[in-house]
């Protein structure tokens, strides 16, 4: 019996690394925005690592053993995560700038498994809708977004500033990951010969350098281009 107890704590430790290289791996995610599908992966990586802690013979005891040994592991995270800033760093890993002057940083978004619909969403969650008006967006350990707006973009009420306000334009997205979507681009009253000129006139010679573009304010059009290799 003290062999299967001792083999049942050894068992338990590698499944809670295994469970913490896993989440570490898959990436970061409010508890808030868990999918359904995401919920299921849970309950199967939650089952295997009963099966790898326990093994093909299981017991009350063992069970209570295996509860034990894992509780005990993460008491010991807690403390390492708070006496050790090389283990946080490790275990949590750092934020990640997704935004950076104005600029989507596609490298980054890549690391954080964030698409750039997904960005978008979060940011008009922040009541956000131009990237151009973003000085940083930092996706956070925990996965929620922080923004700073760029100074000049900090919102003003119409009463504090006593300028009539103009009608809002919602962003249209026109090339995202180096494609055009040419549905948007018509909706917006343009053509893939103004869309060429607008791009050269920001420093790109086609759609396939571009990270993401959008037509907003003023019909103008915004223009984030892949990050160098």
């Amino acid at each position: 019996m003290v062999q299967k107890i001792a083999v049942t704590v050894l068992r338990s430790v590698i499944a809670y690394v295994f469970l913490l290289f896993l989440g570490r791996s898959i990436g970061r995610k409010l508890i808030s925005r868990i999918t359904f599908f995401d919920f299921i992966i849970g309950v199967i990586l939650g089952s295997l690592a009963v099966r790898i802690s326990l093994g093909p013979e299981s017991s009350p005891l063992l069970g209570i053993v295996s509860a034990g040994t894992i509780t005990c592991l993460v008491l010991l995270t807690d403390m390492l995560n708070l006496k050790s800033s090389w283990f946080r760093k490790m275990e949590e890993g750092e934020p990640i700038f997704l935004i950076q002057k104005g600029r989507l940083l596609d490298q980054n978004l890549s690391r954080a498994k964030i698409s750039v619909s997904k960005l978008m969403m979060l940011l008009r969650e922040k009541n956000v809708f131009y990237v151009e008006d973003v000085d940083y967006a930092v996706i956070e350990n925990d996965g929620h977004l922080s923004v700073l707006l760029k100074p000049d973009r900090v919102p003003v009420t119409a009463g504090e500033s006593k300028i009539p306000k103009s009608e809002n334009d919602f962003p249209a997205d026109i090339i995202v990951d180096g494609k055009i979507i040419p549905e948007n681009l018509k909706s917006s009253c343009h053509d893939q010969l103004w869309l060429q000129k607008q791009l050269q006139s920001q420093g790109a010679d086609s759609p396939e350098q571009v990270f993401y573009a959008s037509v907003g304010k003023g019909d103008t059009l915004f223009v984030s281009k892949f990050q160098a290799r």
